[in-house]
């Protein structure tokens, strides 16, 4: 059994949970059902993550001698439930073996241990799936009982019995929410001065400089996701009447992309003011950067996207990481324990800390419009707790610095 990616003729990529053998791969009927009619809108790395969580747990069934996916649909809930003790505790050990007691001291290092919030959310997955099968398949195979009301109750017997499960065994389903973590102006400098094109420590190769430092300049500007970046067309980058502007449009089932891991977009189309100082190093870049020298001579370029490979493939989600983590070297390097780590979503929290305050600090909006701003330039649904999660950082920020100026001014007053 093993996860494999298709691809449809509109662009579309969907995650397949497959039987091993020769031949054409048949999917396995539940999760192919599942990914279809539970979470076919959903993105593809979202999708995904739910097929895996789906196939270890087949994987260890299957090593338990169960069929998993006879068992759902012969509604032997039981059977599966049965086995969520022993899952646990595999998934913790490293995935080593069925007899762990056989193994102590060894070491898998295909499957390396993972953390108890990655197991449960490995399990929470696993547990909607399950309800997702209770709700689908109880009733089609209690159509013989004599009453509704015993086939009511026992989907909420089966329901109640998977909730009961899972909670006894995972720890904390919630995602922690405290890593907010603004870059400060003394880090931002730093960075900076580095990543800019001919300077003296700058860790890239000159070719690739001014792309790195466009790169890190429009998370600044426009506070958007790594994959929006990695999705921008040439053309999506204009000088307007009044303004120049960024245009941040979903391609994410886009068929003329050759990246086997598709950048994802988790946030609604929008357009986003840019300074002209920016615009004029992106028409530079384009001109003159953009296309790799081979001969002598720009390649020819039959992608449209922005941010190019040395190459001349699309960048792809793990050459970006690999730009921070080269970056990230060199500022530990100059200045050891100056920053824990750094990725993109380092920048947008910078800028939706530093947009928000300059809404109510400088523009002198209320907190709410400052909000629906942020939330709009963001790309965040109408739904969405995150502008009131920044707002509530501001305050927070903003409450410790007034007190620090009270009590400093009353302790000025004692001395005087």
């Amino acid at each position: 059994m093993k996860l494999i990616q298709c691809r449809f003729a509109s662009g579309q990529r969907v995650p397949l949970l497959v039987q091993d053998g020769t031949g054409s791969p048949l999917p396995v009927l539940v999760p192919f059902l599942y990914v279809q009619l539970k979470h076919r809108y959903s993105a593809y790395n979202t999708v995904a993550a739910h097929v895996r969580a789906i196939q270890t747990f087949y994987l260890y069934a299957e090593r338990r001698g169960l069929d998993a996916d006879e068992a759902i649909l012969a509604c032997r809930f039981e059977a599966i439930l049965a086995l969520l003790d022993g899952y646990s505790v595999w998934l913790m050990s490293s995935r080593q073996a069925d007899n762990l007691a056989g193994r102590i001291g060894a070491v898998d290092s295909s499957h390396p241990q993972i953390d108890l919030r990655t197991r449960d959310q490995y399990l929470h997955k696993l547990k909607h799936y399950l309800s997702w099968c209770a709700t689908r398949y109880i009733p089609r195979t209690r159509q013989s009982a004599s009453a509704l009301v015993d086939i009511n109750a026992v989907f909420v017997d089966v329901a109640d019995a998977i909730e009961r499960r899972f909670e006894s065994h995972t720890v904390d389903l919630r995602p922690n929410q405290t890593r907010y973590r603004s870059l400060t102006d003394t880090q931002l400098q730093i960075i900076r001065g580095l990543i800019r094109p001919n300077a003296p420590d700058n860790p890239f190769p000159k070719r690739l400089q001014l792309r790195n430092w466009l790169m890190i300049e429009l998370l600044l500007e426009t506070g958007m996701r790594r994959g929006e970046l990695l999705k921008l067309y040439t053309t999506d980058i204009n000088q307007g009447s009044m303004h120049a502007y960024v245009s941040i449009l979903d391609r994410e089932q886009d068929p003329g992309d050759p990246r086997a891991e598709e950048p994802a977009l988790k946030t609604n189309s929008r357009t986003i003011g840019i300074s002209s100082d920016l615009y004029e190093i992106y028409e530079r870049y384009i001109q003159y950067e953009r296309r790799p020298i081979r001969g002598g001579k720009p390649m020819k370029m039959p992608f449209r996207y922005l941010f190019i490979s040395d190459r001349g493939h699309p960048l792809s989600i793990r050459a970006l990481a690999s730009v921070f983590d080269r970056l990230f070297q060199a500022i530990d390097l100059a200045h050891t324990g100056l920053l824990p780590t750094l990725s993109a979503h380092d920048f947008r929290h910078t800028f939706a800390d530093r947009f928000l305050a300059y809404l109510v600090e400088t523009r002198r909006y209320e907190l709410e419009r400052a909000m629906d701003e942020l939330r709009r330039i963001c790309g965040w649904s109408d739904t969405s707790a995150m502008p009131r999660r920044y707002a509530g950082r501001y305050l927070a920020e903003s409450a410790c610095r007034h007190n620090a100026q009270r009590t400093s001014a009353a302790w000025k007053r004692l001395d005087d």
